[in-house]
């Protein structure tokens, strides 16, 4: 009895450590103050601050550790889904089933498993399942996602999983959002936009600028953007034709 009481007193030691870890792991910071996070970007990342938001560079963002932020995200374009686990093992209880192009926090990685921030969760999933944003991956330009030229119309922008119009359409985005670009193309441009990564036809794509012009710096006293658009996805997901 005296040995089974001990083995529960050290698994209950161990469950408040992770759970604390966890908590400490889901703090993000800017400047010394803590920030809730209301859309992920690998580069660019739509913060709550002082009952603002503010569209600020994700590499001003840290852990309460002070250690940086590092950012990926989900690909399973086969299936659309990843199981996001309780435990890095492959039969650990599923918390949830990530959506294929969803940039998330990475918190840690081993051979085999990610530990990520997904909606406020931490679970893990296996490194086939996510794509880490390398510094060499570095985005070339910012513009606004549009539709025919126009960035105040209701008509969705498909956003797919690979460049080509039969991979697996990954969500609906609302012209007007901001949008990173990581390789521009003639046809289709590798994108970021309001927290997915994927692919969308080119031609969506206006008022593009060099990154370097268009990310404020931490120097600048950038006003916060308080246009930035919700993204929507009740709405039907209209495909586009390909003009070129």
């Amino acid at each position: 009895m005296k040995r089974l009481l001990i083995v529960l007193v050290a698994v209950l030691v161990l469950w408040c450590a992770a759970a604390d870890a966890a908590d400490y792991q889901r703090r993000i910071y800017r400047d010394g103050r803590e920030v809730d996070v209301k859309t992920v970007g690998a580069y660019q990342t739509v913060i709550r601050s002082g009952g603002r938001e503010e569209l600020v560079p994700s590499a001003e963002l840290t852990w309460e550790s002070d250690t940086d932020v590092r950012f990926g995200y989900l690909y399973a374009p086969k299936r659309g889904k990843v199981n996001i686990r309780l435990a890095p093992k492959p039969k650990a209880s599923v918390l949830v089933k990530g959506e294929t192009g969803r940039l998330v926090f990475v918190i840690s990685r081993d051979e085999e498993w990610t530990g990520i921030l997904y909606d406020g969760l931490i679970g893990y999933v296996q490194n086939s399942t996510i794509r880490l944003v390398e510094e060499p991956e570095a985005p070339k330009s910012t513009a606004t996602l549009s539709y025919k030229g126009n960035t105040r119309v209701t008509t969705k922008v498909t956003m797919r999983s690979e460049a080509n119009q039969s991979s697996r359409a990954v969500v609906g985005l609302r012209p007007g959002a901001p949008v990173t670009i990581f390789k521009l193309g003639t046809t289709w441009s590798e994108v970021e936009v309001s927290g997915w990564h994927g692919f969308v036809l080119t031609q969506h794509l206006t008022d593009i600028v060099p990154v370097e012009e268009s990310l404020p710096s931490a120097e600048e006293d950038t006003p916060p953007d308080d246009g930035i658009p919700e993204l929507d996805t009740t709405d039907t997901i209209v495909e586009e034709i390909n003009l070129d």
